[in-house]
């Protein structure tokens, strides 16, 4: 026991503190082992974290391209609906002869009045293109106007246009993009229980009983026909 006692007094202060400052030391490196990240670690992380932005910017790109799709193919589902509607309203309206209950004068006009109902069959690009032109009250109002509906191309695209004046009065006519990028604009009629794309009202007198009009345009590679049936009414009994 004594020996012991001993060999602690005989200890110098300096051994001591040096004792004490490796231990502290080997404690420190010890600390810093365990809370740092190795290179690995590191390398690790920065692969983890490109795959999951690489994912989070592929996703966002494939629903903005979604997106955009969607509202092209909408707002041509919206015009080519909106198109129809009116040429039906249009043909519904349409005027051959002029007859004692109709409220305009002629010689108040200036000119004779000759409504017109052609329609038209052509080809453009290898696609069919059907044109009318049609004497009609505007579903607008009560004024008649001289209109017509026809596709041009442009920029190897198919367009659809309209143009419009007034039947009884010298006026400028307007003209109007109405579907841009079609595949076909087709106009038939129901004559002896057939369809046929001519028609024209200097030869047969009499407005056809049904009209067929359908647009087509492409939906992601998917040709998509609207179609919309009309049947004159003026001068026929209800």
């Amino acid at each position: 026991m004594n020996l012991l006692l001993k060999r602690r007094n005989s200890i110098s202060p300096a051994t001591s503190y040096r004792n004490s400052a490796a231990l502290v030391s080997s404690k420190s490196k010890l600390h810093a082992r365990t809370s740092g990240f190795t290179l690995i670690e590191v390398l690790i992380s920065i692969t983890i974290l490109a795959i999951v932005l690489g994912a989070v910017y592929s996703s966002y790109f494939s629903v903005h391209r979604a997106l955009e799709r969607f509202d092209k193919v909408a707002l041509k589902y919206h015009e080519a609906r909106t198109a129809l509607d009116i040429m039906r309203r249009e043909i519904e309206a349409a005027l051959i002869k002029k007859d004692d209950s109709d409220p305009y004068d002629e010689e108040d006009a200036g000119e004779k009045l000759l409504p017109v109902f052609v329609i038209r069959d052509r080809d453009i690009l290898g696609k069919s293109t059907s044109s009318i032109e049609l004497t009609a009250f505007s579903f607008k109002g009560t004024s008649l106007n001289n209109i017509s509906y026809f596709v041009e191309e442009k920029d190897k695209l198919l367009n659809l246009y309209k143009k419009e004046a007034p039947a009884l009065v010298h006026a400028k006519e307007y003209k109007a993009d109405i579907i841009e990028g079609i595949e076909s604009f087709t106009i038939e009629i129901l004559f002896n229980n057939k369809w046929i794309k001519t028609w024209d009202t200097l030869n047969t007198d009499k407005l056809p009983q049904m009209v067929r009009v359908s647009i087509e345009f492409d939906d992601n590679g998917k040709n998509v026909k609207l179609t919309e049936y009309a049947r004159p009414k003026i001068g026929k009994q209800l």
